[in-house]
């Protein structure tokens, strides 16, 4: 019965979800997991996961000529309009009531806000998301920003940790920084099907090699800087450090080497960039943040059991990547003939 309102789950749970558990599990790290810490991850994320929702529920109401004329596939168009306004305002409430239990009248103020955005984003007469800057702004918004001082919030309501404006600027640089990327890659991917829906974005107003160069060049040095910074403020242990130098290593041979290829900016591949896919986020984040937690509290184990069993799909993908890096450290790329 659920799931007949869940409006393209896969979007929110594979892609953002996986973020707001990172960051919260960096938050907790170093904690016993006690009951309120649990309280606060697992409402956290059912915020996000209510709040995602809404926004892809709201966004194919409003886009069905524009997804007609793209021939992209319309969740308002295949349910029918009836019953995405029920899951509009279904996911509206549940994100209400769920973020006022993470962080009380804080979290359901912030969640007012963050409600306003995808109406502002796709409905008419605003359409953000037709405004260039403005939609990227408000995307990023939503489903970054949002989920982030959300966190913020539920830790600070359950008292689980103290929040330094260090802490706080760093996680504001950095979900701003990764929902600015993500909409950017998105807009890159879809340019073509955006202009045949009539659609103009960024992409056809810049180009896309301007584009991947404000990606690279600008917004991917922030994000881990700041995300660093996360790090340092949180105290984080070894294992989340020595995980994350070998995470490094393999990014820098991934670029060096010449054989492999990404397509986080373009859909027919391209020369290897580091950091450009989220791999770090949504496959191994949580559950090295969780094995770091648990040299405090063994109970973490069991989150990043959890977290396996339920996002395998990424796990799946990295472990391809693994092999593929042992196959290429094995075999050294022979040197062309003049």
């Amino acid at each position: 019965m659920l799931s007949a309102y869940l409006i393209r789950p896969w979007a929110w749970w594979f892609n953002k979800v996986p973020l707001s558990i990172t960051l919260m599990l960096m938050l907790l790290d170093g904690s016993l997991l006690t009951l309120n810490a649990f309280l606060a991850l697992s409402l956290v994320v059912l915020t996000v996961c209510a709040a995602g929702n809404y926004g892809y529920a709201l966004n194919d109401l409003c886009d069905v000529e524009e997804d007609r004329h793209a021939k992209r596939a319309n969740a308002a168009v295949a349910l029918g309009s009836r019953r995405i306004v029920l899951s509009i305002v279904a996911s509206a409430f549940a994100a209400e009531l769920l973020a006022a239990g993470a962080a009380g009248i804080a979290g359901a103020m912030l969640t007012s806000v963050e409600l306003l955005l995808p109406l502002a984003y796709s409905v008419p007469p605003l359409r953000l998301k037709e405004r260039k800057w403005l939609g990227i702004a408000a995307d990023a918004l939503a489903a970054h920003v949002y989920p982030a001082v959300l966190a913020l919030a539920a830790v600070t309501h359950f008292g689980l940790r103290p929040v330094s404006a260090g802490l706080v600027v760093c996680v504001i640089g950095w979900s701003g920084a990764v929902g600015i990327r993500g909409i950017l890659s998105h807009q890159l991917h879809t340019a073509e099907r955006d202009r045949q829906g009539g659609l103009t974005t960024l992409v056809h107003e810049l180009g896309h090699l301007r584009l991947e160069r404000v990606i690279v060049l600008g917004l991917l040095p922030i994000e881990a800087a700041a995300f660093v910074g996360i790090a340092l403020a949180c105290g984080s242990g070894p294992i989340l450090w020595g995980f994350g130098a070998l995470y490094a290593f393999c990014e820098a041979f991934r670029t060096v080497d010449g054989r492999f290829t990404v397509t986080a900016l373009r859909s027919q591949g391209q020369h290897y960039l580091p950091l450009v896919e989220e791999s770090f986020y949504k496959a191994w984040g949580p559950i090295v943040i969780s094995l770091d937690a648990a040299r405090v509290d063994a109970a973490y184990f069991v989150l990043a059991l959890i977290y396996i069993l339920l996002f395998q799909l990424h796990l799946t993908g990295e472990l391809h990547k693994l092999g593929a890096i042992r196959r290429a450290l094995l075999r050294p790329e022979r040197p062309r003939r003049p």
